[in-house]
């Protein structure tokens, strides 16, 4: 109750609130095996709803307030088949804790977050809080790179210590999502410094990136680095047109890609040799395939909710198991179809298509600043989209349904002043 009223009071509070624990991740065992549960953004999630009760119960709140995008359908029909699919689930426990700790809390959070965002200053909020917490992630990151210690990570520890090459992960539990983390960082300062294109900013700007950058260099996060890849890719082509973009971004791939060619027999092996390319994506191509394996034995509805694992393990041999480490699948399309078959499959790809479409057109709609905050956000989107395809982690990821949500409740909200008469008119 005291949180709700907090939020009614001061709405651009929770959105500093909610961009301060949007990643912090928690290790707490379940059912004896470790979770990482993002225990304060709960906290702050059931804030938020608490708010929209409080103001719902004193009769505050218009039709502004309800919490309604044109993303309802398709999310609402993924999600009830994604839930209902625990039911035939080969792992309830998965799909319980997928239920109760991601699914259920992040819906929340999509619904609070259109709810609120008319009445705050919530890009400012966001988009400040990230670049100054993604700052001393970043610099954590290098110290633990210099120092060759890290945190939480017990597997990544004794990674290192055989690996050529020394990964941070700052305070998180895997480099990936660090990497993940401050690429969402990076592009907030880059599309910041495109708002702002001062003399003063940009030397700030400069400055940050190179620490970010260099956190994310020390992640050694191939996929992060796709990424960001993306995001600059998206800003680029709003900034400049598709022609420039495809013009500079082929020309400067070409040119990098042959010095690495050139200049590296390692990257000619994986280009030649799918064995070589196979053992450099560290089994992710034996993941797809077991994906589809699975997705076979049940390609109407899937395996349920969660049961990519369970079911990838009961596919290996004896040996295979004592072999193979890594039995969770990197791949978020893979995922969807083994769990969820063709049906959940299809609502996925409809679910997708929707959220590019209906962000896209809204910020060409508006245009402006409203307008490149939407591409902006809309890039991120697709850039762990892109990150999921080899990492996964998409729908588990707050910062997908937050800036979503933000993007569509940015679009409704220019629109609806767009239309509103000119005093006087």
């Amino acid at each position: 109750w005291l949180g709700g009223r907090a939020v009614v009071r001061w709405p651009t509070a929770w959105f500093v609130a909610l961009a301060v624990t949007l990643p912090v991740r928690i290790p707490v065992p379940l059912g004896g095996d470790d979770h990482n549960l993002l225990l304060p953004l709960y906290a702050v999630i059931f804030a938020g709803v608490a708010g929209l009760v409080w103001e719902r119960l004193r009769g505050r709140m218009d039709a502004r307030w309800e919490p309604s995008t044109s993303l309802d359908l398709p999310l609402g029909i993924f999600l009830t088949f994604a839930l209902a699919s625990a039911a035939w689930s080969v792992d309830g426990k998965e799909a319980t804790v997928k239920i109760v700790f991601f699914y259920v809390p992040f819906l929340l959070l999509y619904l609070t977050v259109v709810a609120w965002w008319p009445r705050a200053r919530a890009v400012p909020a966001l988009t400040l809080t990230t670049i100054a917490l993604a700052v001393p992630v970043a610099l954590l990151a290098l110290v633990q790179y210099a120092t060759g210690h890290i945190l939480w990570n017990v597997r990544l520890e004794q990674s290192n210590k055989y690996s050529s090459f020394f990964r941070a992960n700052s305070i998180f539990w895997d480099p990936n999502i660090l990497g993940r983390f401050l690429v969402v960082g990076i592009l907030a300062v880059t599309a910041l410094v495109w708002l702002r294109p001062y003399r003063r900013e940009a030397v700030a700007a400069a400055a940050v990136l190179v620490v970010l950058l260099g956190g994310l260099a020390v992640s050694f996060s191939r996929s992060s680095c796709l990424m960001l890849m993306t995001g600059l890719a998206l800003l680029a082509w709003r900034a400049f047109g598709g022609r420039r973009t495809v013009a500079v971004g082929g020309i400067t791939l070409l040119l990098l890609g042959g010095v690495a060619v050139a200049s590296s027999h390692n990257v000619r092996r994986a280009l030649t040799s799918p064995h070589r390319m196979s053992k450099v994506s560290e089994g992710r191509f034996d993941l797809i395939r077991g994906g589809v394996h699975i997705w076979e034995r049940a390609p109407v509805h899937g395996a349920g909710l969660g049961g990519f694992q369970k079911r990838y393990q009961q596919s290996l041999t004896p040996s295979e198991q004592r072999r193979v480490r890594v039995v969770i699948s990197h791949n978020t399309p893979i995922t969807v179809l083994s769990e969820l078959g063709a049906v959940g499959f299809g609502l996925f790809v409809w679910l997708c298509l929707r959220v590019w479409r209906d962000i896209r057109g809204a910020a060409r709609r508006v245009g402006g600043e409203a307008g490149w905050e939407m591409w902006v956000m809309l890039a991120v989107v697709t850039g762990i989209l892109v990150h999921a395809l080899f990492y996964a982690g998409f729908f588990e990821d707050p910062y997908l349904w937050t800036l979503t949500a933000g993007a569509l409740a940015l679009g409704a909200t220019a629109g609806s002043q767009a239309r509103e008469p000119e005093p006087g008119g």
